[in-house]
C-alpha cells in the first residue's frame, strides 16, 4: 500500500538528530509498501532539500519525499515555533487530502498538530491513519508551565483525545506511554509498543574514537558524554553540578554535544563557575558522533525535574547502549528499570543531584566497572533493541491493516 509518512523533524544519518522515521520508512519499503515522506527542512542538510516552491518533491536518504520549506529550531522563540507548527500543519493537511493513491497516513509526534493532517485525511477522504506518540503533548507542556491558559489546555487535550479516538492504530515508544494513552482514552484504545532501536551496525564500541580525543587534547581522560538537545527539558544544570563536584579530578572531562535555547546560558554558567572540565560542542553528523561515543567512557542522560519526563524515549539512550557505554541517569522510570535489570548503568531519583554525582564518582573511579557495564550495554543493544527485531511488530500490524483494505 501507499503510505504517507508525516514527520516534521525527519532526518537521515547525514543530519544531527535521531533517524527512527528514516529507519522505519525503509523497513516499510522493504516490506513491499510505497512510502512517501512528508517533512520540513528543520533537520535536513541544505544539500538534501529539493529545489522548488512550497511543496518540493525529491528523494531524501533513498526515500520519496515531499519537503515543505518551513524552518524549526529550539532556539526559536515560543511564538515563532508555534507559527512553524501551524504552517506545517496546514500544508501537510492539504497534502494528506490531495495526494493521490494514499492508502494509509502514518504520522509521528511531536508536535501534536501533525495529528490534524491525519484527521483531515480521515474525515474528508476516509483514509485511515496510524498515530505514533513519541512525546506526550500537551501533558508535557502543561506540567512544565509552557501551556498555561485554561482554554489552550482544554483545546489541546480535546485535540489529543480526538486524534487517539480516530486512529486505526496508536504506536507508543514505551510501556509507560502506552499506559498513559490507555488512561487518556478510558481504556478504549491500546497502543502498540515500538521502542526506539539501536543501530548496532553503526554505533559500535570498536569504532576509532582516537582522532576526536587527539583533536581536543583528551587523551587519557575519562569522558562523560552528553549528546542531544540542550533545552528546557534537558536538565543540563545537573551535569554542570557534577562537573563542579568533580573539578578536582584531573582526568575527568564532560563533553556536551548539541544545541538548544539553554546552551548560551549554560556556557556562561560554566565560565562563571570556572568549569574548565566541561567542553561544549556543536551538533555533529551521526558518522562523527558514532566515533565520539566509541571513544567515550560514560553516556549521560539527564532531564529537568518533572515526573512526566521519565516517560521519554530519547535516541541517545540507545546510541549509548549500542556504543557500549554505561549510562548514568538523573531520573527513574522505565529506563532506570532497564539499566538495573541488565546491569548496564546507574540512576538516581529525580531531584537527587547528590545521588547522581555519587553514581558518576563510582563510574569514573573504576575502569573495570565501566568495562563490565559497557559490555552488558552492548549485549542488550544486540539482543533487546536491535532495529530489525524492534520494528517487526509494527510491520506485522501494518500488514494486518492492509488485508481489509485489499478485500474492499
Amino acid at each position: 500500500m501507499k503510505i504517507l509518512y508525516i514527520h516534521q523533524y525527519f532526518a537521515t544519518p547525514r543530519g544531527h538528530t535521531g533517524t527512527r522515521s528514516w529507519q522505519q520508512a525503509r523497513a516499510m519499503r522493504r516490506a513491499g509498501h510505497r512510502v512517501l515522506m512528508l517533512t520540513s527542512i528543520a533537520q535536513l542538510r541544505p544539500e538534501e532539500v529539493p529545489p522548488g516552491g512550497l511543496v518540493r518533491r525529491g528523494r531524501i536518504g533513498g526515500l520519496e519525499a515531499i519537503v515543505v520549506p518551513i524552518a524549526y529550531s529550539q532556539r526559536m522563540r515560543y511564538l515563532r515555533r508555534m507559527w512553524s507548527f501551524f504552517w506545517f500543519m496546514l500544508v501537510a493537511s492539504w497534502v494528506a487530502v490531495t495526494e493521490p493513491g494514499v492508502d494509509l497516513v502514518f504520522a509521528t509526534s511531536t508536535p501534536l498538530t501533525v495529528g490534524v493532517p491525519c484527521l483531515a485525511a480521515r474525515i474528508l477522504r476516509g483514509r485511515p491513519y496510524v498515530f505514533e506518540v513519541r512525546d506526550l503533548m500537551p501533558a508535557m507542556g502543561v506540567t512544565m508551565g509552557i501551556i498555561r491558559r485554561w482554554w489552550q489546555v482544554a483545546a489541546l487535550e480535546f485535540l489529543e483525545w480526538f486524534i487517539y479516538a480516530q486512529a486505526r492504530l496508536i504506536v507508543a515508544v514505551n510501556d509507560d506511554v502506552a499506559a498513559f494513552i490507555r488512561r487518556r482514552t478510558d481504556g478504549r484504545k491500546r497502543a502498540l509498543v515500538v521502542p526506539n532501536a539501536c543501530d548496532v551496525a553503526f554505533f559500535r564500541p570498536d569504532r576509532d574514537g582516537s582522532a576526536f580525543r587527539r583533536d581536543h587534547a583528551l587523551e587519557g581522560k575519562v569522558l562523560c558524554v552528553y549528546a542531544g538537545a540542550i533545552g528546557l527539558i534537558s536538565g543540563i544544570d545537573t551535569i554542570l553540578d557534577a562537573a563542579g563536584a568533580l573539578r578536582d579530578e584531573p582526568d575527568v572531562r564532560f563533553v556536551l554535544i548539541g544545541d538548544g535555547n539553554q546552551k548560551d546560558r549554560l556556557r556562561r554558567r560554566a565560565a562563571d563557575d570556572g568549569l574548565t572540565n566541561v567542553l561544549f560542542l556543536d551538533p555533529m553528523p551521526k558518522e562523527d558522533l558514532a566515533d565520539v561515543l566509541a571513544g567515550g567512557d560514560v553516556g549521560l542522560m539527564t532531564v529537568s525535574p518533572y515526573p512526566i519526563l521519565e516517560l521519554n524515549c530519547a535516541n541517545k539512550f540507545f546510541d549509548y547502549l549500542a556504543s557500549g557505554l554505561p549510562v548514568a541517569l538523573n531520573y527513574g522510570g522505565w529506563q532506570a528499570r532497564v539499566l538495573a535489570e541488565h546491569g548496564c548503568g546507574v540512576s538516581a531519583p529525580q531531584g537527587d543531584t547528590a545521588g547522581f554525582i555519587k553514581n558518576l564518582r563510582r563510574l569514573v573511579a573504576s575502569a573495570d566497572l565501566r568495562r563490565e557495564m559497557g559490555g552488558r550495554a552492548r549485549r542488550l543493544a544486540e539482543t533487546g533493541y536491535e532495529r530489525g527485531r524492534v520494528v517487526r511488530p509494527l510491520l506485522e500490524a501494518l500488514a494486518g491493516l492492509e488485508r481489509p483494505m485489499q478485500r474492499r
